[in-house]
């Protein structure tokens, strides 16, 4: 499947969406208009009925009022979240559209995950403009992107990475699942970032324990006083007590609810839009609870949501709705029955209820749909890169081995592919080229698809195989004003900090132009120990450099490639391509002569 074919087939689908979308926002506007109507008809009705003193026909219409209401709100609420889901879908389509054409502008960045500490991320794009975060995620759900920066920060075992593996390659073939599943987590991004109700917060407080209402004599005067209630109302309206009787009962419910006020002004301040973020969850587990899952890793994921005793959807959906009664609350017909039958309380208690039955468990559900909705995106990304392919990975060390492997950043239209290989402890490819030639290029190459395997991701190339590896690369080194610290310094500082992890766990490192900060003796006499020093320690991978006398190089396991160019009618000429040997050719005086800083005689 090439570009043409992937846009013409999502360009298919935003047209699908925007036409689903229509029928539902005309849907939505018609059940606006028949939900304030009914509610005129019936308040009119019931003003009517108590006009004529008609208690039975006020109580009657009372009830078909509620009723009737509560039902359309119901098929009101569906339409509009069907609605905005319809809209997701369009604009899910819309992007990777523009994912096909190699348009990554739009795409969340991920920059908060930069670390330029960390061992790789800076110098290989994993984070920022035109990234593989960009590349990979697709996902709203700020703790599916969480866990899409750890995976892409720290490699997997060789067991996990297959078994991630399979999982995308299952997902891969599902468009229709995928994209719907990305669209039920895109409600959360609709809710205000400052009421957004944060999946921690609430299981901070789904693990705190209400000592308040935690009572048992709670459990009795709840049911009590509503029973006082009913007794009270009944005798005023079938006997001749008189009617302030009500008073009793309704002095005493307020007495009880102060008790009560207290954590739900506390819990409605902290959860304003939690109604919100539990219904896109429990959609999500529904979604994940009904596929027949195939991948052993989807099998044990999906698992988590079941048991003997209670379906995690279930469980949810419950919690939601006891949220959904204390978050509307605040209104004349709520606070009337709540004076009589402590509606409050009893809410209170029932998320007590069921705080004590599920709270231990609503983390791992989370947790376990977060990486359900990261390995649906890591497919989706395979799905718009049919050409990459799942790297074998090997048990042992210091391998690797490939064909017509590419940048997966840099558009298909213009991407160069090569062949490499480097294997054995110790073993060090030593690039020499001309400038501009691709060795900075070649080495990001190297190093992202060495990422993406060991996430469990499919390569840009037509095969690799490779043992399981730390990344290593000094590649982007800066100076720091405010610490004082030069670029050559911190060049030094990440060679220090290579050389002192290498050990057990293997490590292909990736230094481009080494010790360029000093002077041509002492960069070259620096190189060949630093090489020496790598070598001894059984170290792997790949030194670019300017210095053409390193290709002379007396070491066994140092293998020499190089990247040329050529100069014809005055024009140079890159193809990129890696090639056994040292470098050939050279064209800095070139480069500047074209620029007009120095003029040709």
């Amino acid at each position: 499947m090439n570009e043409n074919v992937l846009v013409s087939e999502f360009e298919k689908r935003i047209h699908r969406f925007s036409g689903e979308y229509e029928t539902l926002d005309s849907k939505h506007k018609s059940l606006s208009i028949l939900r304030v109507t009914i509610f005129v008809v019936l308040a009119s009705l019931i003003v009517y009925a108590a006009s004529d003193r008609n208690g039975v026909l006020m109580a009657v219409l009372t009830i078909i009022a509620i009723v009737a209401f509560a039902i359309i709100i119901r098929i009101h609420n569906r339409v509009k979240f069907d609605r905005k889901t319809a809209s997701f879908l369009k604009g899910l389509n819309e992007e990777e559209a523009k994912r096909a054409e190699g348009d990554l502008s739009k795409v969340y960045q991920g920059n908060e995950y930069e670390n330029q500490k960390h061992f790789y991320s800076t110098d290989l794009d994993i984070f920022g403009s035109n990234s593989l975060f960009q590349l990979v995620l697709r996902s709203r759900l700020k703790q599916t992107r969480d866990l899409g920066a750890k995976w892409l920060l720290n490699h997997a075992d060789k067991q996990e990475i297959t078994e991630r593996q399979q999982a995308i390659e299952e997902l891969r073939k599902d468009i229709e699942w995928r994209q719907e599943f990305t669209a039920l987590g895109m409600h959360t991004e609709m809710i205000d970032p400052k009421k957004r109700t944060n999946p921690d917060d609430l299981i901070e407080w789904l693990s705190k324990e209400n000592k308040s209402l935690n009572k048992p004599y709670w459990k009795i005067l709840t049911p009590l006083m509503s029973l006082v209630s009913i007794t009270v109302i009944g005798l005023i309206w079938f006997t001749d007590i008189p009617y302030q009787i009500i008073y009793i009962p309704i002095l005493v419910n307020l007495l009880l609810l102060k008790v009560a006020f207290k954590p739900l002004m506390t819990f409605t301040k902290t959860f304003d839009r939690a109604v919100d973020f539990l219904k896109s969850y429990e959609k999500l587990i529904i979604k994940a609870e009904n596929r027949s899952f195939q991948s052993p890793k989807l099998i044990a994921l999906q698992e988590i949501f079941k048991s003997e005793d209670y379906q995690a959807s279930m469980a949810i959906g419950s919690l939601r709705k006891i949220l959904y009664r204390l978050m509307n609350r605040m209104n004349l017909m709520y606070a009337a029955v709540n004076v009589f039958f402590l509606l409050d309380m009893a809410l209170l208690l029932n998320a007590e209820k069921w705080k004590a039955k599920y709270g231990s468990k609503v983390k791992l559900w989370f947790d376990t749909i977060h990486e359900i909705d990261l390995l649906n995106d890591m497919s989706s990304m395979a799905y718009g890169n049919p050409d990459f392919i799942f790297p074998e990975i090997r048990d042992g060390k210091h391998q690797l081995n490939t064909i017509d492997l590419g940048h997966p950043l840099i558009h298909a239209s213009g991407r160069i592919k090569n062949n490499f290989e480097l294997n054995g402890a110790g073993s060090l490819g030593l690039i020499t080229g001309s400038n501009m030639s691709g060795k900075s290029t070649f080495l990001r190459t190297v190093g992202v698809n060495l990422v993406m395997a060991q996430a469990g991701l499919p390569v840009c190339a037509s095969t690799l195989t490779m043992s399981p590896t730390r990344v290593f690369t000094s590649m982007r080194t800066q100076d720091n004003l405010e610490e004082h610290i030069s670029s050559f310094y911190a060049e030094l500082s990440r060679i220090k900090l290579l050389l002192d992890s290498i050990g057990e766990v293997p490590i292909f490192f990736l230094l481009d132009e080494i010790l360029k900060g000093t002077n041509s003796e002492d960069r070259h006499k620096g190189s060949l120990a630093l090489i020496d020093q790598l070598s001894e320690k059984n170290g792997t991978g790949l030194i670019s450099t300017h210095d053409l006398t390193l290709s002379n190089l007396k070491n066994e396991k140092a293998r020499n490639y190089s990247f040329n160019s050529e100069i014809i009618k005055d024009e140079i000429i890159f193809d990129y391509k890696l090639t056994d040997g040292p470098c050939r050719s050279f064209n800095a005086s070139k480069l500047m002569e074209q620029m007009g800083i120095i003029v040709s005689k």
